[in-house]
């Protein structure tokens, strides 16, 4: 698809001969984003000074309490939640004193005096010696349930491969030093005010059918995603209060503002395009038109009609002459011709696939594939290479969810009943062999924005049944399960992925709560099924976990009311606030923890914040690995260079960094040995450059 959005286009060519004003509102576009944003510009306006009013109100009440209260522990809580509400009033003023959240400018009211910076003394990532094509073959547990990139269903656990993981937005984060680098903007520059990013995109940038980027299409990223075309609860909450403005100047400038200055300011400032001359067809129709369409990005990859097979498999192909392909931070990434995802259900299936060089690659953490699985003849022979890596990326936060909107989890008692009748420590034992530690709290792994206060509460059976003595459970029926007065059972739904490794794991979750009295009745459902029910709030408790990357933690999308209840108090489905939490002081500090201004606040913030997760039970954490081990067929090569070795340390898992590549000589060379039964000297290596040293490390000169 190759032609341009011709009538918006050439209408916006027009506004910027004329001086860049606003568009008409009567021209009618194809996707009525003439017509809307001015409308939008009026919502934000109006939700302003609601906010505004409303906020008042409040401290008005606020400080009728404080002149009253005598209690000096009871001043200090409203001295606190006043400071928090004026600094938040102080934040809606100065929005609304902004303008309109959709502005359009000239070249000539652009600040003169801007300091422009381009990243570019920043290293390379990956290695020289990369080389390009061949076939990166994995495998999926279950078929995506749609490829739109917003919208019902589409934050899936394949969103990443298609979309965050591949795109090129703004700028980015350099995975190793963390300092900010260019991606469809060549340079930026932070605006006097502190809140304000002025953009000059790469007159390189493309999609990946040759449309080139233009600085309208960011505005349609809000668009696409604040109409009322399409349900997305989290998309229109974050764009109206976490974004404060777009400002055009040009073809290929913008200005992204924030509500208040904040660290590494670009980075939140940074968006991904979306192609207007796509979405054409964009209307109230969005979820069902655009359910299986691949949308142009600015990806190295993009899926071939040909290569969507429902069920099946998808298929990546890197795109011929990609713009970014001899850019500093990209031309050693992205390296593979072809990555091929096919559905393989069954986890055991998917390792027989690998040992016979059908699938490159397989994560083996779990010790039943790092000590015996993998001590298979391909190792021995050296047709499969194991690497045990270590970086810096907190780890996937593996936990239990309890929905404290469920009986009998809307009790504080039963919920840490709960989390002390859960014996991770003997999961940790049996499952992962000692492999593995538990998890303290809410995050690990982010420094100082962790508060090295927070513990996970140990395995006990007499504080689990002290706590659901105080909840009513005080008796046991024949089979240890404890009951209250009128019959009711401490029974609690267990929802998860039902492959071999977590049914066991659940299994001695299981047994040892029933220790406690407490009864968890299995729920292993297909992934889909399971990530569904959690996402429309139906479980009690769910095995699951919610990475973030870095470089802070994130509370408001997990922890903040408006995430869990509308304004009818009703559920609300598809956001990431799978605990139905809510609390006042919670819902303050989440605001402010987003609206920081330095990294002090973010500290002080973070830390509250997670004791008041601890104190309400409703996480359960669970285990983390300081590790990942993974088997791959010689043919998949990693760097290992002044700029990366093996992997940049700020990524989950090693193949998601791009920076591997397929040497199909050492293909051929490794198959014709296996015909010939010729031999390769075994390679296990652990790869420590980006290991974080712990203090007693670092004492004993280690």
């Amino acid at each position: 698809m190759k032609f341009h959005f011709s009538i918006l286009a050439s209408f916006f060519a027009l506004v910027f001969l004329l001086g860049c004003q606003p568009p008409d509102e009567d021209l009618a576009t194809e996707a009525d984003f003439g017509n809307w944003y001015p409308q939008y510009n009026r919502y934000v306006r109006d939700w302003l000074a609601k906010q505004v009013e409303e906020i008042e109100s409040e401290l008005k009440k606020l400080n009728e309490e404080f002149a009253d209260e005598k209690d000096d522990a009871r001043k200090k809580k409203l001295e606190d939640t006043k400071s928090v509400k004026t600094k938040l009033l102080n934040r809606m003023r100065a929005r609304l004193d902004m303008g309109d959240y959709f502005q359009f400018k000239t070249m000539a009211d652009l600040p003169s005096d801007l300091a422009w910076k381009n990243g570019l003394e920043q290293p390379e990532i990956g290695d020289p010696a990369a080389k390009k094509g061949g076939t990166f073959r994995y495998f999926i547990s279950s078929f995506p349930p749609t490829i739109r990139p917003f919208g019902p269903n589409s934050n899936n656990s394949f969103r990443g491969e298609l979309y965050d993981n591949v795109e090129v937005s703004l700028i980015d984060l350099h995975p190793e030093t963390g300092e900010i680098i260019p991606g469809v903007a060549k340079k930026w520059a932070v605006g006097k005010d502190g809140k304000t990013v002025f953009f000059q995109l790469d007159p390189d940038a493309k999609y990946n059918d040759g449309v080139p980027v233009k600085a309208i299409d960011f505005m349609w990223w809000v668009y696409i995603r604040a109409s009322d075309n399409v349900v997305t609860p989290w998309f229109k909450q974050y764009l109206r209060e976490q974004l404060a403005q777009f400002t055009l100047y040009g073809e290929d400038l913008i200005a992204i503002s924030l509500p208040e200055p904040r660290p590494k300011l670009p980075y939140f400032a940074s968006v991904p395009p979306s192609p207007p001359h796509f979405y054409k067809e964009y209307g109230p129709d969005y979820k069902e038109r655009y359910q299986w369409r691949v949308p142009p990005t600015t990806a190295a990859y993009t899926v071939k009609p040909e290569d969507l097979v429902k069920g099946v498999s998808i298929t990546l192909s890197r795109v011929d002459n990609w713009w970014a392909e001899d850019k500093k931070f990209f031309k050693y990434r992205f390296n593979a011709g072809r990555i091929r995802y096919s559905v393989v259900r069954d986890r055991s299936k998917a390792w027989e696939l690998f040992r016979a060089g059908e699938i490159d690659y397989f994560p083996i953490t779990l010790p039943e594939y790092w000590y015996q699985k993998s001590e298979m003849p391909p190792v021995f022979d050296g047709y499969v290479e194991r690497y045990t890596w270590y970086n810096q990326f907190p780890r996937i936060p593996w936990s239990l969810y309890l929905n404290s909107a469920k009986p009998p989890l809307d009790n504080h008692d039963v919920r840490l009943g709960i989390s002390h009748a859960t014996n991770w420590q003997k999961v940790i034992d049996v499952v992962f062999r000692g492999d593995a530690s538990r998890l303290p709290g809410w995050t690990k792994g982010y420094g100082r924005f962790d508060n090295p206060k927070i513990s996970a509460r140990p395995f006990s059976i007499s504080k689990a049944r002290e706590h659901f003595a105080k909840a009513g459970y005080v008796k046991e029926d024949g089979n240890g399960i404890l009951m209250k007065e009128n019959g009711e059972k401490l029974e609690v739904a267990l929802s998860f992925s039902r492959i071999p490794v977590r049914v066991k794991m659940m299994g001695i979750l299981k047994e040892e709560a029933l220790k406690a009295g407490l009864k968890f009745i299995m729920d292993g459902l297909d992934h889909t099924v399971v990530y569904k029910k959690e996402m429309q709030k139906n479980h009690q408790v769910v095995f699951s976990a919610w990475g973030f990357q870095p470089p802070y933690p994130r509370y408001y999308e997990y922890f903040h009311s408006s995430n869990a209840y509308d304004d009818k108090g009703n559920l609300k489905h598809n956001t990431n606030n799978v605990f139905s939490f809510s609390d006042e002081r919670m819902d303050q500090l989440a605001v402010a923890f987003r609206n920081a201004r330095t990294e002090d606040e973010l500290e002080e913030y973070a830390h509250e914040m997670q004791e008041i997760i601890h104190d309400s039970g409703v996480y359960v954490p669970g285990y983390m690995t300081e590790f990942v081990r993974v088997g791959c067929w010689r043919w998949v090569r990693w760097p290992d260079s002044k700029f990366t070795e093996f992997c940049p340390p700020r990524t989950y898992v090693p193949f998601e960094s791009y920076v591997y590549w397929i040497d199909e000589d050492i293909k051929s060379e490794t198959q014709s040995a296996k015909r010939s039964g010729t031999k390769f000297p075994e390679v296990q290596a652990v790869k420590q450059r980006y290991r974080i040293k712990t203090e007693s490390k670092e004492k004993a000169g280690e």
